[in-house]
């Protein structure tokens, strides 16, 4: 709640900072084609403002928050001067600052509350695969992007995984991002004694975020990965770094290591398939490798790391940068799921798809 109540500071400042800089306009007489430009200048920062906190330099992490707050009070006041420009325009009334700026405190208000219920809000989404290799069903639940601490109050975290122990899976496969540079080592290890309380085998794969790789910019590393770890096997998760489990007697998961890792990562001709005869599901937390990873045999992949864009409207420009957003891609006979993610990172806003968790149902091909 504390996360939530800080970022609304900043969206009020950002109101404010946004109103002070078009005061000297209120009075003008601004011709049509003119207002149009503003708007869709108003359009183009906010959605600056969105993308370079969340895929530029890491250097721009200590004021993210702020430029987040823009992002929705400019989305907020483009909106609202769009409308009144159409209903004023229609009715053939003046238009004044102050009605034009209250539609837009409105707006935004709504956009930042429809943000925060959509962060806040975890569902599962299930999905069934069909394969020939598989002698029976399974049920197997992935998360990624839990951000521990990040963006969610950790009450959410803790009903997140108490949902998941509910559905008592098969596995349950971590795929990365579950903690970041804002979690503390409290809530880390909070976190892996809920998933060491499951009865069933937990997997864990390392994300961007997990070895807090930037948190100078986050006040410092509140732990170390050998912390991590000793959190992590304490409560009996299995991590894997590029390794291979066997989760039944026709089912095989390759956990692999982070592409930040570089040289650290194991190129995928050198992952021989112990036994191509079983489906095999590579859990890749970034689903940049997907055609790589079809070396090994890929049945299905798991991957995270997009959270859908987060804020409208990155999750559309993924495609347009021949990336990918979440759902299911095809390449030949293997598919990759993109999970939009547990949770989000750094602010308690989400203007993209909800929070989810993946149910993964896999079933024998009917002969």
């Amino acid at each position: 709640m504390d996360m939530i109540l800080i970022f609304l500071l900043w969206f009020l400042c950002a109101e404010a900072v946004l109103t002070a800089l078009q005061l000297p306009l209120r009075k003008k007489k601004i011709k049509r084609g003119a207002r149009i430009a503003l708007i869709a200048v108003k359009a183009l920062f906010a959605v600056l403002f969105a993308f370079l906190p969340m895929a530029g330099p890491v250097q721009l992490r200590i004021v993210q928050p702020f430029m987040m707050a823009m992002y929705v009070a400019l989305l907020a006041d483009a909106a609202a001067d769009a409308l009144c420009g159409i209903l004023f325009a229609l009715r053939k009334i003046e238009r004044t600052f102050r009605v034009v700026k209250t539609v837009s405190l409105i707006a935004g208000a709504l956009f930042f509350v429809c943000g925060v219920v959509n962060m806040v809000t975890v569902t599962p989404k299930e999905h069934t695969y069909t394969s020939e290799k598989l002698t029976r069903e399974h049920t197997l639940v992935f998360i990624a992007d839990l951000h521990v601490g990040s963006a969610q109050p950790f009450s959410v975290t803790e009903k997140t995984i108490a949902d998941v122990k509910a559905l008592n899976p098969e596995a349950t496969i971590l795929g990365g991002d579950i903690v970041d540079d804002y979690t503390t080592k409290e809530e880390m290890e909070a976190t892996f004694r809920l998933f060491g309380s499951f009865d069933t085998p937990v997997y864990y794969l390392y994300g961007n975020h997990d070895r807090q790789g930037h948190a100078e910019y986050a006040g410092g590393k509140k732990f170390t990965q050998e912390e991590l770890e000793a959190a992590m096997t304490a409560n009996g998760v299995i991590i894997l770094k590029d390794e291979y489990a066997e989760l039944a007697p026709d089912l095989l998961l390759l956990g692999r290591e982070d592409l930040t890792e570089g040289e650290n990562r194991a190129k995928i001709e050198t992952l021989q398939n112990p036994a191509p005869e079983k489906y095999l599901i590579v859990a890749d937390h970034q689903p940049v490798a997907f055609k790589e990873n079809l070396a090994a045999g890929t049945d299905l992949q798991l991957s995270g790391h997009t959270h859908a864009g987060q804020l409208f409207p990155l999750g559309l420009l993924y495609p347009l940068i021949g990336g990918y957003n979440c759902g299911d891609y095809t390449e030949g006979d293997a598919i990759m799921n993109v999970s939009s993610g547990a949770c989000g990172w750094r602010v308690p806003l989400r203007t993209e798809a909800r929070c989810h968790y993946e149910v993964i149902r896999l079933t024998p091909e009917a002969k």
